[in-house]
């Protein structure tokens, strides 16, 4: 078996085994962290620029300050280039070193970017909504935090049930996420989508889909929207970095069109734009 690719670890190139965080470290002990994931296509990672300014944004939440944006780019490609041929993932995560209790002082982290296999979604998503509540009051909102732990647990009850995502309401039960993804409701030939104030990611899939819409000539609303709307929906879909558009066959147990024309016109869109413009 063939060693992992270096990852980069705090300003260079190391060996996956070397790049050990400070067991006194705050993202250690208590997440004080963020990270982005991003696709890797053809020895480049996909939409780069949003991913970095949504990174320094959530960096800043927490009080951590990556390096600036042309070493981030350069650690990218240093890291990149040891792609292999297969799809691919690179996690790009700044946590906070040693500090004592819980203080927020200023802290330039310890970075990691790390490749990781991307397998292919298997299939059409099957979504069931969690009991569980996204707080989109919390001051973690809308951020990728490393205290990370609500979503895999999502994620889990909902596959120990057979689907394949979660999907979370947010604390007045309103759509908001998935714990993977961001939602998209199709009907009447427009689009629907949770407005950001749900608690939702900004995720960058997302806006990519909300910017190739009035290029389409695809209405699309940013709203509050309830699991009403989600029952009278015609078709969802699902966004991410790394899969892109996912449709959905079935939703809390009804069966969905998957994909509808309209999701199939915007996954082709998606395609063709990331393939001539990998850093939209």
């Amino acid at each position: 078996m063939s060693a992992p690719p270096p990852v980069w670890w705090d300003g260079q190139l190391v060996a996956e085994s070397a790049a050990l965080v400070p067991a006194t470290s705050q993202g250690w002990l208590w997440g004080r962290g963020v990270f982005e994931t991003l696709a890797v296509h053809r020895g480049q990672a996909l939409a780069l620029s949003r991913h970095l300014a949504r990174l320094s944004s959530a960096a800043a939440r927490l009080h951590l300050f990556p390096p600036p944006e042309d070493a981030l780019r350069h650690a990218v490609a240093a890291v990149c280039a040891h792609a292999p041929d297969a799809p691919h993932r690179l996690r790009l995560t700044l946590a906070a070193a040693q500090a004592p209790g819980l203080s927020l002082a200023p802290d330039p982290g310890h970075l990691l970017i790390r490749l990781l296999p991307s397998p292919p979604a298997t299939g059409p998503a099957i979504l069931l909504t969690v009991p569980f509540r996204q707080n989109e009051f919390s001051p973690l909102s809308g951020i990728k935090s490393t205290s990370y732990a609500e979503h895999p647990l999502a994620l889990h009850w909902a596959t120990s049930r057979g689907a394949t995502e979660a999907l979370l309401l947010n604390t007045v039960g309103d759509l908001c996420e998935g714990s993977l993804s961001n939602l998209f409701l199709v009907r009447d030939h427009r689009l629907l989508t949770p407005s950001l104030s749900s608690g939702c990611l900004p995720g960058i899939t997302r806006s990519l889909v909300l910017d190739l819409c009035p290029q389409l000539g695809i209405p699309c609303l940013e709203k509050a929207l309830s699991p009403a709307d989600l029952a009278a929906a015609d078709a969802l879909f699902l966004t991410n970095s790394v899969h892109g558009i996912l449709p959905v066959a079935s939703c809390n147990h009804r069966p969905l069109t998957a994909p509808c024309p309209l999701t199939a016109q915007l996954d082709a869109a998606l395609r063709d734009l990331l393939d001539r413009l990998p850093d939209p």
